[in-house]
């Protein structure tokens, strides 16, 4: 990927950015098409498709993130987790999935990059969420693309600390109202959606950010089977 087409995809998103950073994706990006062409990391391989559905979309999450730690849930590639570590380097970060050759993909990019206070996870968010190093330990927890809101406000919650917040990046449609039951249960405030294209394409997303108030209470999250099956 030309380094052009990353700093366009920053300029749009507001940003600027700096020689290293824009290596650093360089780099990051080029081992992704590299390791997609033995595994399945993204359907998106067009570099102008990437700038936008990748790059820029995870950009425009920055100025949500809040505090010092955050923690993406179904991280796949690294996207926006990875890109968020990039672009704060201060935050400590915890990129979560459930795939095992994804998170040793990471793993490589990590190292190759020698960044620290980031870790790939290999786990289920359900059953992290009860070990006590991740219940109620991020200021911010994301999720992309992962899942129907009332089912990942349960998987994400959990993760967040009162006074942090949960982020669900959507597209069109925002999902408030299949949650609306869901959030209060688990200990999340008053949700809200903004919605926007992303800066340059026809490209439609919103973005739910749910405050969590209190703790969530210990039943929760349940296995993923009863989460699927009786959304709350």
């Amino acid at each position: 990927m030309k380094i052009q087409t990353i700093e366009f995809a920053a300029e749009r998103a507001g940003l600027e950015l700096s020689s290293e950073t824009l290596e650093q994706i360089q780099l990051y990006i080029a081992r992704l098409l590299e390791k997609n062409k033995v595994m399945n990391l993204t359907a998106i391989t067009e570099e102008n498709e990437i700038a936008d559905s990748h790059l820029l979309d995870s950009f425009l999450l920055l100025p949500y993130v809040r505090g010092t730690s955050m923690i993406d849930v179904g991280t796949g590639a690294g996207f926006p987790g990875l890109l968020v570590k990039l672009l704060r380097p201060e935050l400590n970060v915890v990129l979560l999935d459930s795939t095992k050759k994804r998170i040793s993909f990471l793993e490589e990019i990590i190292d190759e990059l020698a960044l620290s206070q980031i870790t790939a996870v290999h786990g289920r968010a359900e059953e992290l969420a009860h070990k006590p190093e991740y219940r109620e330990q991020f200021d911010t927890a994301v999720a992309r693309a992962v899942s129907a809101l009332d089912i990942l406000v349960e998987l994400c919650l959990p993760l967040v600390r009162p006074g942090g917040r949960f982020l669900a990046m959507k597209g069109k449609e925002d999902e408030l109202e299949l949650a609306a039951k869901a959030i209060p249960l688990l200990g999340g405030g008053k949700a809200t959606a903004d919605h926007y294209l992303l800066p340059g394409t026809d490209i439609q997303r919103s973005m739910v950010i749910v405050p969590k108030e209190k703790p969530t209470k210990q039943r929760y999250p349940r296995p993923f089977a009863a989460i699927k099956k009786f959304p709350l």
